[in-house]
């Protein structure tokens, strides 16, 4: 490149080709050889496989025979490449990776090896993955370098020619993902968690904060740890107004005031009735000296010293008829100016004409949310510069303690300001003229102030303190703005004269720079490069959301456009690409070239082989190395970034282009790209504050066979395998996505509203925030890959978990937990966003469509089988769409023997239609089941010879009558059991009478009885249960002990029971006998009176989940008695379990007779049926012979991101009479409890023998399946049996019932 520019080439002409807009070959025909000879190596980098296919005769060293040299790893081209361009100049956007590719190759042809190489470039040479080192044929290597040179050459993005393609990978290091994991650290010194310091102000802000005449109040830091406190007071519209201004502050201090008129915030001076004593006039201004304060109101003190302080006392007439008071302060002897954020400080002024409470009622109310939008909706003069310097104020405010808010959500209200300001929603410029080097200053100030928070912040908050840097440039030398405008119109003779385009644009950037000048910049030089189109300059700044009207409302306006000069085109072209970078650099933080070039010798060695990759190759069509190599430089940037705002932007600047690469790629490559899918997941891994559940994702996707990571043909069982994966990973990015709009969505709405924003704008804010990050490429590869998973696996797009016609109309809600206490006066089809296993399905409805992928043995899915409701999971998003847009629509539903689900549209029924009353039936179940209601047998606690109809439940008479039954490896955990009426004969018991009567009256008050008329009905106990019963639909109306009363929800006040339940008193004699019942059956006993107050919580639990929610509404459906409830405890010691699992005897998908149907979780079943862990079980099934019971088919593989698991414990079991009746299933209605709590513990199922280990996972599920098959037997009808597996591989059935 030097030669060609010594004999007259011009750096124009070199970037054409670097860009590709004139073809290398022909240049290199028609200038390089005839210039040179056909000697120079070509200057744009050939894509990895030409590199690949050229390395040889590259490498070679002219002699035929001799062997080829080694090949050269790409980050020592890019160290050698930034060489080259920093002895050229550092000419911006020149690529250099050929020339140093030639420089290389001759010195290894003289003699020289790799290593040597690397020594004159002060360059360490590190082992690939596969322990080659680097001068073999290893290209993985990742690069360290002591090299005190700044980063590889930057090069503006070439122009793409060709479609995208996957390509080939670079070769990347192993890394363990969960090294990745960023763990939680001690939190540095932040607002509620630091040691509170007392402030001096502090006594004065917490009584005017409870003072009933307060009407505004704001305290400001002043610096030094100095503050200022403005409080108004009135106490009513007919009294004075009091301001006061307070101060800590160790100077004399001076008032600098005027008032404004409402409506408006212009300065003026104020009457001379309303000067404090002292005050002066200046100019427009009044003067006041703050006063010591000697008052009691001021009598302050900290650690026993006194603090003094200095007051200021402005009184208001209440006709005052003013809108503000607005203010700066002043040392006295004038060295020391205060504004707000570079402003005037504006109090607002209670008034009959305008009151200070003035924002709409959705607005957030915290104080950090009312100081911003009183900022930017209340000053005067307002520009980015007053907002860059109250952003960088807050930031520091909030870090240090100012606001009673959480780091979090505060940090992300910020960035919600700022997000508005990038997007141009938010004036840049408001009767103030900012100079481009007081910009810069602000922008630099603020991004200083954010990457200093960066350092002091984790988790959550720190990944809000990133992306605000998204928002903002990093600044500069801004006068540089200034200056090269005027020097480039002189050096090219443009006059500075009206009429001109330039002159606009200059008088603009003179006036008032902003981030909008880069697009114009950009624009101006698609115009000259297209030889004076303006339709080019148009597309530009059209693109960039630049418009004529925008241009045009510039305080100095750009109202022309530009004009055309032929003869200066080069020389502007050269030009205006260099005034691009210092634009750049002042207002683009996030661009690649600028961050690389200002970060210089702060980017890690490892980066720096990676970067030059990226820098090189931006544009090209090889989607899959461009990827990594970003991702691996962020990699390497990762332990280096905390605080660093420069090494911040570059990592911005790399998700960037990684979000760009896989958003052009992921389209053209089919299946292909699943090889995104690892880079893409570590990207994601770097940019999350918590990252631990990604970190996991990404290692079970690289645990995944090669024929799925490098998107293959995968076997059935190996698209089983991703599938699994492939839900865990959309799980977390449904996380991600509800955590972001659980956080921001909200409150960018109410600061949309406030600032005037378009509706469409804050309606649509949260959403374009997650599409903007890195979890939405992720998504992108999900929707790529799936369906041909999916196929591979012949699982298609349906999972029928209660295969059941139905007909209704579609409605559509967010979570099935939101409407479970509803009742749908017409046969209603659900389509539920989230389903989570636990739930009740709503009375009237009559069919469950959800995304979600609850257990098919879950809770819910039992009792959706039981109440003959059809429930499935759609796993495509196109008829999920379908059924959306038909909310209101009447479709009857039917599932095929293939397992899918198809619709048509039917007209709602008419009451004469023979089928209306098919259509009521299958929204209301058929009530009239009827519970035997057993009496206390007089028994505290009974052993497993006791267990009798009448006396215990199913649960501990199905256990009983196993014994002896079972093949001797089978084991059945001891058991004793509390029988029937132990909890209604505790209420009896003297000690529980206050305790009673509180439950009976909150009973009453749901049921619409009094607590004394359902003691006249037969004892407190009683009414409580009938009261009971009238809730769940058996009596009359609400009558309730008052209107308030009357207007709680059920929920409210099932939840009030319960929180009574749980203060019954257990007497001793239960425990004594519980503890002599469990040594007889072989369960130790607790070990002592900490021990055994945990079991007798566990056990009043299990008595308090009597008025579950669930319950209430499921019984209220089946025309159940509550008072015919009663809740025997069964408890036995909790079997350390390896893994548990759920038997159905009777396939539940299809009602095969013929077939066990099973899932396995690791850990407790608690997290398979109770829906507590999201995610899919282990699914199998077998049929009923030997040769079917001998190879269970894997139907999934789990998808479940956590296990519970609990130390050596008791668990207690409910085991009511209202859970296994004929023809209702009671799964689930009640409580299970550890006597320890269950700890979730996150886990890799990828890892785990039922994956890795085909003979292990065939010989679990076989037993498993015979299990089920010998207990059907034993007990002479379907079952559905709960058992876990120990370490040892043994099996203990924990519980079992009749299947419904």
């Amino acid at each position: 490149m030097r030669e060609l520019l010594a004999r007259g080439r011009t750096l124009d002409e070199l970037w054409r080709v670097a860009e590709g807009k004139w073809k290398y070959s022909d240049y290199r025909k028609k200038v390089i050889i005839p210039a040179l000879g056909d000697v120079t190596a070509p200057a744009v980098a050939p894509p990895p496989q030409q590199q690949q296919q050229q390395q040889p005769a590259e490498n070679g060293n002219g002699n035929g025979g001799a062997a080829a040299l080694p090949r050269i790893p790409e980050e020592l081209l890019g160290v050698q490449a930034y060489v080259l361009w920093e002895r050229a100049g550092k000419p911006d956007g020149a690529d250099f990776s050929g020339e140093a590719r030639r420089v290389i190759t001759e010195l290894m042809q003289s003699g020289a090896s790799l290593e040597d190489v690397a020594r004159r470039l002060n360059y360490a040479l590190k082992p690939g993955p596969s322990g080659t080192s680097s001068n073999g044929s290893s290209a993985a290597a990742t690069p360290t370098s002591s090299m005190d040179s700044a980063a590889p050459a930057p090069a503006e993005p070439r122009t793409v020619h060709q479609p995208a393609q996957v390509g080939t990978p670079l070769g990347t290091p192993k890394r363990n993902p969960l090294d990745m994991i960023k763990r939680t650290k001690p939190a540095p010194v932040l607002s509620a968690e630091r040691k509170v310091v007392e402030r001096p102000l502090d006594f004065l802000v917490q009584r005017f904060a409870v003072d009933p005449t307060t009407r505004w109040r704001r305290t400001y830091p002043l610096g030094s740890k100095a503050e200022l406190l403005v409080v108004v007071r009135q106490e009513n519209e007919k009294s004075p107004v009091r301001i006061d201004l307070v101060t800590d502050t160790a100077s004399s201090v001076v008032l600098h005031w005027g008032i404004c008129t409402p409506g408006s915030r212009d300065w003026a001076m104020p009457d001379d009735s309303i000067h404090p004593e002292g005050s002066v006039l200046i100019h427009k201004a009044v003067e006041t000296p703050f006063l010591n304060c000697d008052d009691d109101e001021c009598d302050v003190e900290i650690s026993g010293a006194k603090v003094p302080l200095q007051r200021i006392t402005i009184n208001l007439p209440p006709d005052h008829h003013l809108g503000a008071v607005t203010f700066v302060l002043r040392s006295s002897d004038s060295t020391m100016w205060y504004k707000d954020a570079g402003g005037n400080f504006v109090v607002p002024l209670p008034s009959k004409d305008d009151p200070v409470e003035a924002t709409p009622p959705d607005v957030a109310k915290d104080e950090l949310s009312r100081t911003i939008i009183d900022a930017e909706v209340n000053s005067s003069q307002w520009t980015l510069m007053h907002r860059f310097n109250k952003a960088a104020d807050l930031i520091s405010e909030v870090l240090n303690g100012y606001y009673e808010i959480d780091v979090a959500a505060a940090l992300s209200h910020i960035f919600v300001w700022l997000r508005y300001s990038a997007t141009r929603h938010l004036t840049w410029q408001r009767n103030y003229n900012t100079q481009p080097r007081i910009l810069s200053a602000a922008q630099e100030r603020l991004t200083n102030t954010i990457a200093n928070a960066h350092g002091r912040t984790s988790g959550e908050a720190q990944e809000w303190v990133r992306a605000m840097l998204t928002t903002v440039g990093r600044g500069g030398d801004g006068q540089k703005i200034r200056d090269e405008i005027l020097h480039i119109m002189h050096r090219n003779h443009i006059p500075e004269r009206k009429g001109l385009w330039m002159e606009e644009w200059h008088q603009k950037l003179h006036n008032n720079t902003t981030p909008d000048d880069v697009h114009i910049c950009d624009a101006y030089l698609a115009f000259l490069e297209s030889g004076g189109n303006l339709g080019a300059y148009w597309r530009v700044l059209s693109d960039a959301g630049v418009t004529r009207q925008r241009l045009e409302s510039f305080d100095r306006p750009i109202t022309l456009e530009p004009e055309y000069y032929a003869d200066k085109r080069d020389a502007l072209i050269r030009d205006f690409r260099n005034y691009l970078g210092i634009l750049k650099a002042v207002h683009s933080g996030a661009d690649l070239s600028a961050s690389a070039n200002a970060a210089g010798n702060r980017i890690p060695g490892g980066a720096r082989g990676w970067l030059a990759y990226v820098l090189s190759h931006l544009g090209d069509s090889q989607i899959l190395p461009l990827l990594e190599a970003c991702v691996e430089a962020r990699t390497e940037l990762a332990p280096a970034l905390t605080g660093n705002r420069e090494l911040l932007y570059l990592d911005l600047a790399l998700e960037d282009q990684a979000r760009q690469a896989a958003e052009r790629g992921v389209g053209a490559a089919g299946f292909g790209a699943a090889a995104f899918m690892k880079p893409l997941l570590q990207n994601l891994c770097l940019s999350l504050g918590n990252n631990e559940e990604i970190c996991y994702c990404l290692k079970a996707w690289n645990e995944l066979p090669n024929s799925v990571r490098n998107g293959g043909r995968p076997s059935k069982e190996e698209a089983l395998l991703a599938v699994s994966v492939i839900n865990r990973i959309r799980r977390a990015l449904a996380e991600i996505s509800d955590r972001t709009v659980s956080r921001i969505g909200d409150i960018s709405k109410a600061y949309g509203r406030a600032f005037g924003v378009e509706r469409w704008a804050y309606e649509l804010f949260a959403e374009e925030v997650i599409r903007g990050g890195p979890a939405f490429a992720v998504s992108l590869v999900i929707t790529a890959i799936e369906p041909m998973l999916r196929n591979a696996a012949a699982l298609g797009a349906w999972q029928v978990i209660s295969p059941v016609e139905a007909t209704g109309v579609v409605d559509v809600v967010t979570g099935l937990h939101e409407v479970q206490d509803k009742t749908y006066d017409l046969p209603t089809v659900l389509i539920a966003e989230q389903v989570t296993g636990e739930e009740e399905i709503p009375e009237g409805v009559v069919a469950v469509i959800t995304p979600d992928a609850p257990d098919v043995l879950s809770h819910v899915s039992v009792r959706a089988r039981n109440m003959r409701v059809l429930f499935a999971t759609c796993h495509d998003e196109q008829p999920l769409k379908q059924l959306r847009e038909a909310r209101g629509k009447w479709l009857h539903f039917t599932p095929s023997a293939s397992g899918a689900v198809t619709w048509t549209e039917t007209s709602a029924p008419q009451p004469h239609d023979d089928g209306a009353t098919a259509h009521a039936a299958a929204a209301r179940p058929t009530k009239g089941l009827k519970i035997e209601v057993p009496t206390w047998c007089g028994r505290w606690v009974v052993g497993m010879d006791e267990y009798n109809d009448g006396v215990v439940g199913a649960k501990s008479k199905n256990l009983a009558k196993l014994r002896g039954r079972l093949p001797p490896n089978i084991h059945l955990p001891a058991s004793v059991t509390l029988p029937f009426g132990c909890f209604e004969q505790a209420l009896e018991l003297p000690e529980n009478k206050q305790l009673k009567q509180e439950l009976a009256d909150t009973v009453s008050r749901i049921s619409g009885r009094s607590s004394s008329s359902s003691a006249s009905s037969g004892g407190v106990v009683s009414g409580l249960l009938t009261g009971l019963g009238s809730l769940v639909g058996l009596s009359g109306s609400s009558n309730g002990n008052s209107p308030g009363n009357a207007a709680q929800s059920p929920a409210v006040l099932l939840a009030e029971c319960r929180r009574l339940a749980m203060k019954v008193v257990v007497p001793r004699q239960v425990r004594d006998e519980l503890e002599k019942a469990m040594r007889a059956a072989g369960i130790p006993p607790p070990e002592n009176e900490e021990r055994w107050a945990l079991a007798l919580d566990a056990l009043r639990g299990v008595w308090a989940s009597k008025y579950n929610d669930r319950a209430y509404y499921s019984l209220r459906k089946a025309g159940l008695d509550f008072n015919s409830v009663r809740m025997a405890v069964l408890v036995q010691r909790v079997v350390p379990a390896q893994y548990a699992f759920v038997i159905h005897t009777r396939n539940p998908s299809n009602n095969d007779e013929r077939e066990v149907f099973c899932e396995l979780v690791k850990g407790l079943g608690e997290s398979l049926v109770s829906g507590m862990v999201p995610g899919s079980a282990v699914a199998f099934k077998a049929v009923k012979d030997s040769g079917g019971l001998q190879s269970p088919e894997v139907l999934c593989y789990a998808s479940k991101s956590e296990a519970m698991f609990v130390r050596d414990s008791l668990i207690f079991r409910s085991d009511s009479n209202g859970e296994d009746l004929e023809g209702y299933a009671g799964a689930g209605l009640y409580d299970s409890i550890t006597m320890d709590p269950s700890v979730l513990t996150k886990i890799d199922y990828m890892e785990d023998r039922l994956v890795q280990e085909p003979g292990f996972r065939r010989d679990l599920m076989s037993r498993i399946c015979r299990l089920g098959v010998d207990i059907e037997k034993a007990l002479g009808s379907a079952q559905d049996v709960e058992g876990v597996v120990a370490i040892d591989g043994s099996i203990t059935v924990v519980q079992t019932r009749p299947q419904v």
